[in-house]
């Protein structure tokens, strides 16, 4: 079963009024939300100490970022060739190793 809306309060009002109406509370709602986060975030950021974690912070976060990126990448790839290798030589060891007569009918 399909949920029904909840009645509106007024009779006379049109579905597409109080979808407006939804909509213009939402968006206020939105801005207010949107403004205090900003004044939240100014006087953070106004603060001193506040402000020189978030800089050694980011900081660090560059530093990890980038010594990732120089280090681990590499030894990914490294690792994924090392592995197709070994892939690749054992398929080669089980193609040599077969019996003449199951090598795919090639005498």
């Amino acid at each position: 079963p399909i949920p029904s809306l909840p009645a509106s309060s007024s009779s006379s009002s049109s579905p597409s009024s109080s979808f407006h109406t939804t909509t213009r509370s939402v968006s206020s709602k939105m801005s207010e939300l949107v403004a205090s986060a900003s004044q939240a975030l100014s006087t953070l950021t106004n603060n001193k100490p506040v402000r020189k974690w978030l800089f050694a912070t980011g900081k660090a976060a560059w530093i990890l970022g980038s010594s990732l990126l120089v280090v681990v990448v590499p030894l990914v790839i490294e690792l994924d060739r090392e592995q197709q290798l070994m892939e690749m030589e054992n398929q080669q060891l089980g193609v040599l190793t077969q019996p003449a007569g199951a090598q795919g009918g090639a005498q």
